[in-house]
This record gives structure tokens, sequence and C-alpha cells, in this order.
């Protein structure tokens, strides 16, 4: 195929250049110039004819893909509108966490600045508390100091103690300590304001377990420091030493009188004995029994005011503290209504006694009473104590003291009124001395579950007496 620029080209070349030689050339040359423009034109023809057929198919098949591919686009998008509009989702869920965290932010630090605030002000007020102890400090060592001086004076004034005053306490010295050597180094080291509480036992109660523990452990807990154990024995030394109590070891025989009253009682007796050892080197002793649960120290519920102030086996105001007992002899007419006073007795198992003359004059009595008879050291402690001059008898004229009932609790008014009161549900006694019941150391497992562990059931499951 030969284009036009070619056919012009060629036409140029044959073509003369000079005009007046062209005329007879240009005659003949213009049919055949019709004629080559109509082959060409035939040429053209067949050609556009031919490129016009392959032009459609290919219109077509790129229209076709043209839909194709503008569909494929409009797909894509959609997909990319899709993508976008999560995306702007995502965004504004994004930004509104920075909000809240943002806020959060804010709050914290403004927790924080209030907290540093308390902080400062928190130590300020320990650093002003700082201060206050150490004034407190200085002026208790300068009371302290005070007082010893005052003791140390008391001490080395000579005992010029009249016969007739009976009832001023005297005080621990050196003169006194000759007595007991080994007794008194013991005391200066445990007692309190020349006080101790004392329990005395044998190897029967002084078992790792038994009731000299509980007694131990419950002393202790009580925050009761000036405590300590008079052992009969080596064996029952060792175990109280082992549970951090200071004991000390005192060998006495039971007397003839007493070896028929049974082992407890016949120890119990001896207490008396022991006690005017004390007594001597003057030292005040709160004398317990083993079968005592201590729930307070009892040194802070004390009046001191007296030679003897002793619990009672009382359970109400009349019992503890004397009432006006009357007895009716129809047969006196008149005089039918004979009235007398009624107290119930002091326990032994547990008092306060002073160093007063007497003191040593009713633990000597006793302690005779005990050597000459077959009786119960408690109804000889109180007979001795209440029972008033007479003929040949003289008593020791003591003055004495009960304790509040309620604070030291005996066995009887825990089981039979205060665990049924639901008004005393909260209350504390001082201590509760199991006297009342035979299985004492199961009650007094459950006293320490009732009063120290706060189990409120755990006393239901015994009755009010014995079986």
């Amino acid at each position: 195929m030969i284009s036009g620029r070619a056919l012009q080209y060629r036409l140029r070349n044959i073509l003369p250049t000079d005009l007046s030689r062209r005329a007879p050339f240009v005659a003949w040359s213009r049919q055949s110039l019709i004629l080559t423009l109509v082959w060409a034109s035939l040429c053209l023809a067949v050609i556009f004819g031919t490129n016009s057929g392959k032009s459609q198919a290919l219109q077509a098949q790129d229209l076709q893909a043209c839909h194709q591919e503008k569909e494929a686009r409009s797909n894509l998008l959609e997909a990319l509108t899709l993508k976008h509009e999560s995306a702007i989702r995502e965004h504004r869920s994004i930004e509104d966490s920075r909000s809240a965290l943002k806020q959060s932010r804010n709050e914290a630090q403004t927790e924080l600045a209030t907290v540093h605030q308390d902080m400062e002000e928190a130590l300020q007020h320990v650093e002003k508390a700082k201060k206050e102890r150490d004034i407190a400090r200085d002026l208790a060592a300068s009371l302290l100091q005070e007082q010893a001086d005052l003791k140390q004076q008391l001490q080395d004034q000579p005992q010029t103690q009249p016969e007739a005053d009976r009832h001023t306490p005297w005080l621990p010295s050196a003169e006194r300590d000759k007595e007991d050597p080994e007794l008194a180094a013991v005391l200066r080291q445990v007692s309190i304001n020349n006080e101790v509480m004392v329990a005395i036992s044998n190897r029967n109660y002084a078992m790792p377990g038994g009731m000299l523990t509980t007694w131990m452990e419950n002393v202790k807990r009580a925050g009761v420091k000036n405590a300590m154990v008079v052992a009969l024995d080596a064996q029952t030394k060792t175990n109280a030493e082992a549970q951090g109590i200071v004991a000390h070891e005192m060998h006495l025989e039971i007397s003839a009188a007493q070896k028929d009253v049974g082992s407890n009682h016949a120890v119990s007796g001896l207490k008396f004995k022991i006690l005017r050892h004390f007594l001597q080197l003057g030292y005040a002793v709160l004398l317990s029994d083993v079968d005592i649960v201590t729930l307070q120290n009892p040194f802070d519920h004390l009046y001191r005011d007296s030679d003897v102030e002793a619990m009672s086996d009382g359970w109400n105001n009349d019992t503890a503290y004397g009432y006006n007992d009357v007895l009716d002899d129809a047969k006196m007419g008149w005089a039918r209504y004979a009235h007398s006073m009624r107290v119930f007795v002091f326990n032994s198992g547990l008092f306060y006694i002073q160093p007063t003359l007497a003191s040593l004059d009713l633990l000597d009595r006793i302690a005779y009473r005990l050597d000459m008879e077959n009786g119960w050291d408690q109804a000889i402690f109180n007979e001795v104590i209440f029972f008033p001059s007479h003929g040949h008898h003289k008593d020791p004229s003591v003055t004495r003291r009960v304790m509040d009932y309620m604070d030291f609790m005996n066995s009887k008014t825990l089981f039979t009124i205060v665990r049924k009161d639901e008004s005393l549900r909260n209350y504390q006694p001082v201590t509760i001395h199991v006297n009342y019941h035979p299985d004492k150391h199961p009650r007094m497992l459950a006293v320490v579950q009732r009063y120290v562990a706060g189990d409120m059931q755990a006393l239901n499951a015994f009755p009010d007496g014995s079986i």
C-alpha cells in the first residue's frame, strides 16, 4: 500500500519542472491520473472497508473491556469507600478513646496532686507526733527517775513502823532480801511497782498443752508482764521457763493432816506458806489458780485499799456483796423474824494480798489450821477472815474488799447468767475462774474461744452445771 505522501513524491519526480514542457504531458497524464485516482480510491475503499470491519470488532472488544474496567473500578471505588468509612469510624473511636484517656489522665493528675497534699499533711502530723512523743519520753524518763529516787530514799530509811500499824504495806529493802536472797533476786527481776502475779503448780498441771500452759498463754496475751510460776518440782520449772514465764522452784511438804484431803486441795493449801515469803520481802501478790483464764490485765482493776482483795463465789449483788438474811421462827411470835448478815465466800483461788502485819497474821493462822486440821483451805481462809474475835480467839483484823463479781467472774456466773444474756454479748471480763465445774480445762479452752477468738457459740456445748 502506497501512502499519499509517497504518491505525491513520485508524481513530483515524474512531472517536468518546466511548465511549457508540461502541457502535452498534462493531458496524457490526466487520464492516467484519473485512472490512478480511481484505482487508489478503490484500493483505499478496500483498505478502509477492511479496516472498518476490524475497527468495529475491536471497538466492541474495547467497549466490553471498558465496561468491565468500569465495573471493576466501581467495585474498587465501593470497597475503598467502605474502607474509608471504616477508617473514619476507627479514627473517631481512637479520638474518643484519646479524649477519655486524656480526661482520665487529668483526673489521675488531680487525684495524685490531692494524694501528695495529703501526704505532705500526714508527714507534718508525723513530725509533730514525733516531737510530742520525744517530749513525752523525756517527761516519762524524768518521772521514772524521780520515782526511782523516791523509792531509794524510802528503802534507805530504817523500818520504824510501830507494832500498832497493822495495815501499812512495807517495801522491799536490802535488809529484807537477806531473808530469802534467791527469791528476792527473782522478784526484783519480775515485779512491777513491787507487785507480782503468781501461780503455784506441780507436774500434774505443768505438762505442755495442759492447764498451766493455757494459764500462761492467756496471762501473756493480756499483757501481764509481772507474772511468774512457783514450781513445786523441777519438771514444772523447766516447762514453765520453756514457755517464756519466769519460774522459781520451792519445795514444801504437805502436812500429815492434809494428806487425805486430795492432792489438789493439799497443794492449794501450800499457797499460804509460800505467800509468806513474798510478803516478808515486801512484795504484794495477786495469787491465781491455774484454772483461771486472764482476759485483761488484772492489775488495772485493783483498788489496793485493803489487806486482802479477793474474788467472790457469788453470782449477783446480794450473794457477792452481802444481804440481810431473815430466819422465820414462827414459834417466837412477835420475835419470829431473826436477822443475819450473809455474804458468799471469798475464793481462795484469786486474791490480792499486801505485805502488812495483818496479812502475815492471816497467813500464819490459816497455815497453822491447815497443819492441824483435815479441812478445805478455802473454808478455813474465809473463817479466819470473817469470824470475829470471841473468847480466847482473836481474829487477825484484816481489812478486806471483794472484787467486782462481773470483772473477776466465776464459772457459775458465766454459764448460768452471762452466756444467756444478749445484753452482755460484748461484755469482756477481766478474768474467768472455772471453779464451779470439774471439767476445768475443756471449759477454759471454750472460754478462750469465746472471748479471744470471738466464737459466740463456743460455750453452748456445756451444761449450766456438772453432769
